[in-house]
């Protein structure tokens, strides 16, 4: 399939992801996106004086994202990994971690794996940002949590609460809340989680 054809293909990065870097919430740092597909925004943050790099399970995205950084002189790193592995491939620890819109291809039963290996990747006092459809999003049919694509793929769409419930044995939040954010070609209603990584886990 063709880049132009693929529904999460977009060349600029949401306003929501610039606005991290243009009202200084992040500065240059080691930063990495989780499910980068075409890598894209890698070679944003790269651009603007991160130290980035993409994880993706895909081969033929990851290809692409490494012609891209080649055709364009941009310094950055593609890895193809699993994000539900061991991620042995990734030996580096990072300051920042996002996914954006990965969290709602991946089920309930294996995201308590997924987020210890986003805590296990950040540094002390790393920052986690992540982005996924909300359960009040209309989009797929607009009913149920698991809502089937035009690709065919399954969604799981999430609340509020029970990312709250995901991320806090790990991370402080500092910021949760639905928002709409402009897709490829409409807009999508997307939950918005800005995290801290604790020191240690929440107990009980």
């Amino acid at each position: 399939m063709s880049p132009d054809n693929i529904p999460w293909h977009m060349e600029t990065p949401p306003k929501a992801l610039q606005t991290l870097i243009t009202d200084n919430i992040l500065k240059p740092c080691k930063v990495i996106e989780l499910g980068c597909g075409t890598g894209n925004y890698v070679l944003y943050f790269s651009r603007n004086g991160f130290d980035a790099i993409g994880v993706d399970i895909s081969e033929n995205a990851i290809r692409i994202a490494r012609e891209s950084a080649l055709r364009d002189c941009v310094k950055c790193t593609f890895v193809v990994a699993d994000v539900l592995g061991d991620l042995t491939e990734i030996a580096d620890k990072f300051d920042f971690a996002y996914d954006w819109e990965l969290l709602h291809h991946i089920f309930p039963e294996a995201r308590e794996k997924y987020i210890e290996n986003v805590w296990r990747l950040l540094n002390p006092k790393g920052r986690y940002l992540s982005v996924c459809f909300s359960e009040e999003s209309d989009q797929f049919g607009g009913v149920g949590k698991y809502r089937k694509t035009p690709l065919g793929t399954v969604l799981y769409l999430s609340s509020q609460l029970e990312l709250k419930s995901l991320f806090e044995k790990r991370f402080t939040i500092e910021e949760l809340k639905t928002i709409d954010i402009q897709g490829k070609r409409v807009l999508h209603k997307v939950i918005y989680a800005l995290l801290m990584k604790k020191k240690r886990l929440a107990t009980g």
